[in-house]
């Protein structure tokens, strides 16, 4: 695993890109009226900050990028909310604070509807230490949840066929590429069999049709076919290969017939990552990918 001191250097900026997302920012001041100050917000959202990355040393938390309300720059955002004001829910997987859940309340959705989950569950109260809200919020967080874990998604799970739609924004490539079209079967088996319901997300990609392979630095060392230990591969999917991704994931045909979208859109460099991490991902050619797999 990477050390806090390597971590710093590739994926580490100081100040908080406040200018560079009014949304995050009025997000904020939403739930904390008494931040009407953007300079008064700073500290504040350092402290929180800290306390995230001292969890996990992850590249959108040292890089501010948990500022990106991904799911909100989705064409079909306006559908998501429309579906949960019907009473649908909603499954943010791999939430972190949950920061997208509170963009979609405060966009008209109501939180009854909407589920936080993720593996690591020390992110919570970070989330309720921001935005104060835990009167308000009457949504749901599930921490510790593992979707490797069969008994995550499998007969008998409370989650198995629960949900009418499934985000996962920054999730899939937390996997090796191997494992990634499996992991899409398992959550499309806590998705409700009926026409309709959908998996979406957003991850960082790249503009080069065949994807772009490389080694994560960021997620503990496997073991390969020699029985030595190596950093996991690290996929950035193009919208080719993540459509053939989803389709793989339900090609037997057992999970129904789907219909597959993404598009790329120019990725966020307004945090201004460092030098060493555009060293570090200069052959990858990052595009922003949106994708969404939606049963007919």
């Amino acid at each position: 695993m990477i050390d806090e001191a390597t971590a710093k250097a590739k994926y580490w900026v100081e100040e908080p890109p406040i200018h560079a997302h009014p949304d995050a920012i009025s997000l904020i001041q939403h739930y904390r009226p008494e931040l009407q100050d953007t300079e008064a917000m700073i500290p504040v959202l350092k402290d929180i900050r800290l306390k995230a990355w001292n969890i996990k040393y992850y590249p959108c938390v040292g890089l501010w990028h948990f500022f990106k309300f991904g799911m909100a720059e989705m064409p079909i955002y306006p559908e998501i909310i429309e579906r949960l004001k019907q009473g649908q829910r909603v499954l943010d997987m791999g939430c972190f604070m949950g920061l997208d859940g509170r963009k979609l309340v405060v966009d008209g959705a109501p939180s009854e509807g909407i589920t936080n989950m993720d593996l690591e569950d020390r992110w919570f109260p970070l989330s309720y230490e921001l935005f104060k809200d835990e009167d308000q919020f009457k949504g749901e967080f599930f921490g510790k949840c593992d979707i490797n874990d069969e008994g995550l998604f499998g007969e008998g799970s409370i989650h198995r066929h629960r949900y009418d739609m499934i985000y996962i924004g920054y999730f899939i490539h937390l996997f090796p590429p191997k494992k990634q079209s499996h992991i899409i079967n398992s959550l499309v088996q806590m998705l409700k069999p009926s026409s309709g319901s959908m998996l979406f997300g957003n991850t960082a990609g790249t503009a080069k049709e065949g994807g772009h392979k490389m080694k994560a630095d960021f997620a503990p060392p496997v073991r390969n076919e020699k029985g030595e230990m190596e950093k996991q591969d690290f996929v950035f999917h193009s919208t080719k290969t993540i459509v053939d991704l989803m389709s793989e994931a339900v090609k037997e045909g057992k999970d129904g017939e789907w219909e597959f979208t993404a598009d790329k859109a120019s990725f966020d460099t307004d945090t201004s990552p460092t030098k060493t991490f555009a060293v570090h991902f200069k052959d990858a050619e990052i595009v922003e990918l949106n994708f969404c797999m939606k049963r007919k």
